[in-house]
């Protein structure tokens, strides 16, 4: 209980007294109304004041789910039609890029390995009969005619054999085997987020295989109020309660409202503190407390939460001194709270407010 609360049983003649000076004034009690006291009658009420000092940064509290990033995460799909014979890993599993995952058994993947090694062979034949022709325009064995007949088709069997390796790379490799047989790789490192196929199971091209995603860093989509969004900035500092080494920047904010929550979506970008490689204590799909650092309130200040009167309801006011011996009750609205050191905006760096002897006040008041 506060000192002037544990006099007021004693200066009870006093506040009848002030009551009655000020009951013309205060009527029905309206917030507004300022309370007008003597030295004498501020000494024996106990009543002091403090300046309210710029509050800095802001430190809230808002939920918050984590996300993998839009460009760190990939599907692996199946390049041809055909049968998984053996998958490498499964759900969980860390893999390296280039790492085969899935050895696929597929007749087209056969017909795209005969096509390479028969393009090859005809372009060593074009390039045999073009370096032939070459010697013999020399000698003048030739015409002109003939010569630039073997060079267009070396051009054309080069074209052939470049266009047949690209599309055996795209069905998952530079060669395959003599039966079909064809490897898939891992196309980034990272961590297999699901296994969407099972080994004997027959796909078509361009089925989802695996889901492969990079875990370092990750973004945090955190929920906060509208009508407190515009006090957040890209660059903002962001921590995680109970999580220890991660730490993070606003990245970007929602351009809309949701309109069951009456939310901003605020995404942020963290990682490990300090700035080591390997995955974060967190996981995509997990929700937490984000800590959202800002310091844009234009009336953001820090008073003593001594200062500070709720009313039903969450309401938050203060008494502000006007001028010495008079005080006006003015509402506020809490920012955070950090121990007895609370940041507040709805006041001006520098205004007084009384830390001791709210209770006399609020009594002279009728609240």
């Amino acid at each position: 209980m506060k000192p002037s609360a544990l006099r007021l049983p004693a200066l009870l003649p006093l506040l009848t007294a002030l009551l009655m000076t000020h009951a013309h004034g205060v009527g029905a009690a309206q917030p507004a109304t300022p309370v007008t006291l003597k030295a004498a009658q501020v000494s024996s009420l106990g009543i002091a004041s403090e300046a309210v000092q710029a509050g800095g940064l802001t430190q809230q509290r808002f939920p918050a789910q984590v996300v993998i990033p839009v460009n760190q995460e990939q599907v692996v799909a199946a390049p041809v039609a055909g049968l998984v014979e053996a998958m490498s890993v499964s759900t969980g599993d860390a893999v390296r890029a280039g790492q085969w995952l899935v050895r696929m058994r597929s007749p087209q993947a056969q017909e795209l390995g005969r096509d390479v090694l028969q393009s090859g062979s005809q372009l060593e034949l074009a390039r045999r009969t073009a370096q032939r022709d070459e010697a013999l325009f020399k000698e003048g064995l030739i015409p002109l005619s003939r010569l630039e007949a073997s060079r267009a088709q070396l051009t054309q069997q080069q074209a052939q054999a470049t266009e047949r390796r690209q599309a055996l790379a795209m069905a998952g490799g530079t060669s395959a085997g003599p039966n079909g047989t064809i490897s898939v790789s891992a196309p980034v490192g990272g961590r297999v987020l699901a296994q969407l196929v099972s080994v004997g199971q027959r796909v078509d091209a361009m089925t989802p295989l695996y889901r492969i995603a990079n875990l370092n860093p990750l973004w945090l989509e955190i929920q906060v109020p509208a009508k407190l969004a515009s006090d957040v900035r890209a660059g903002d500092a962001v921590q995680l309660s109970g999580v220890n080494d991660v730490k993070g920047q606003v990245i970007g904010l929602g351009a809309s409202v949701d309109p069951k929550t009456q939310s901003i979506m605020v995404r942020a970008r963290i990682a490990h503190a300090s700035g080591k490689a390997g995955e974060l204590p967190v996981r995509p799909g997990q929700w937490v407390e984000a800590h959202l650092q800002t310091g844009h309130s234009s009336n953001a200040v820090t008073l003593n939460s001594d200062a500070v009167l709720t009313s039903p309801g969450n309401v938050h006011q203060v008494f502000v001194e006007q001028a010495a011996g008079r005080y006006v009750l003015t509402p506020v609205q809490v920012l955070s709270r950090q121990g007895k050191n609370w940041t507040v905006s709805g006041l001006s760096a520098g205004t007084k407010v009384v830390t001791r002897g709210t209770s006399a006040l609020k009594a002279l008041l009728g609240n």
